[in-house]
């Protein structure tokens, strides 16, 4: 098994170069704004903490995805404005690390965010547990994400040439992380639209508010899984192929990314409620049965409040 990649070169007594001005400016901007909105996602969201006993599981997945992305930056800032990317190989060796801490645990987050649309979309009675496909796409799929993440680690690379940090992954671990990650993004929004555009209510119901919005909700979320895995193979791709970049870029381009995947998130969610909030008068007609929050069908069943499966189904969020 081979080693992480750690080198030191042209380094006399200890000396580091500083980052260019124009680039210390941006990343400074970046982190900056990157907090600000992180911070106020947080606080939007963080409202639904008072009634933390009944918050779905996939608003506390959203939750985490903000507190993973606020402390990535946070640190990242801290590393490399306060210690220094440069100063050393050991900061320099944090800095990949950290970058794959927390790439890979808001990827984690996202893929369960899907799996739990992809689940509850489909309407079983089943618990998650008992489920075969839910079973498969949170242990098996992660595990051989666990497998690849683990590569990344070994295989990273990390070296100091003339007073410059370098960071990067190499090629072993970085194709088939790629790879991974556009199959599982891939197949996941295809299992989440395919019952979605079988529901009757999106073919026949006539377009009202409400069922506009239960439209749109569904396309940002596939928008959004795209948006997300563009970015991230962008991002891999070019970190790939240049075999390592100075350590403030990797930096700036992760913090980018991190900033990127968050805003993504909140505008795939931020229609969930209101369309749950619209549909739910038509409920109380007997003209559409629509989720207030995710697991209420599986619930509802359980309590016999229903005996047949709803003609239109849609899973809010919440906020």
């Amino acid at each position: 098994m081979m080693a992480p990649l750690m080198v030191i070169r042209s380094d006399p007594a200890g000396l580091h170069t500083t980052e260019p001005l124009a680039g210390t400016i941006m990343s400074v901007i970046i982190c900056l704004v990157s907090i600000s909105i992180i911070s106020g996602f947080l606080a939007q969201r963080g409202a639904a903490l008072k009634q933390w006993r009944m918050m779905p599981f996939v608003v506390w997945l959203v939750l985490l995805v903000y507190i993973d992305s606020y402390l990535f930056v946070f640190v990242t800032a801290v590393l490399q404005f306060a210690l220094g990317v440069n100063t050393n190989i050991q900061i320099c060796d944090g800095a990949i690390l950290l970058c794959l801490v927390c790439y890979i645990t808001t990827k984690v987050l996202i893929y369960l965010f899907l799996v739990e649309k992809a689940h509850i979309i489909r309407g079983t009675a089943k618990p998650r547990l008992k489920s075969k496909l839910y079973c498969f796409n949170s242990f098996g799929m992660l595990g051989v994400y666990a497998v690849i993440a683990i590569l990344n680690f070994i295989f990273r690379i990390t070296r100091i040439d003339d007073g410059q940090c370098y960071i990067g992954m190499q090629k072993v671990s970085m194709i088939p992380l790629i790879s991974f990650d556009a199959v599982v993004n891939i197949y996941l929004t295809i299992l989440f639209l395919i019952p979605l555009k079988s529901l009757y209510s999106f073919k026949h119901f006539p377009k009202t508010p409400a069922n506009v919005r239960l439209r749109t909700v569904a396309l940002r979320t596939f928008i959004g899984a795209l948006c997300t895995l563009t970015s991230s193979i962008v991002n891999l791709t070019v970190l790939m192929v240049l075999n390592g970049e100075p350590g403030w870029v990797c930096l700036m381009c992760c913090n980018s990314d991190i900033l990127f995947s968050a805003v993504v998130v909140q505008w795939v969610t931020s229609k969930d409620n209101a369309a749950t909030q619209g549909s739910t008068g038509n409920s109380r007609n007997g003209n559409l049965f629509v989720h207030d929050t995710l697991g209420s069908w599986t619930k509802r069943q359980k309590l016999g409040r229903t005996k047949s499966r709803p003609q239109g189904i849609f899973i809010g969020i919440g906020t």
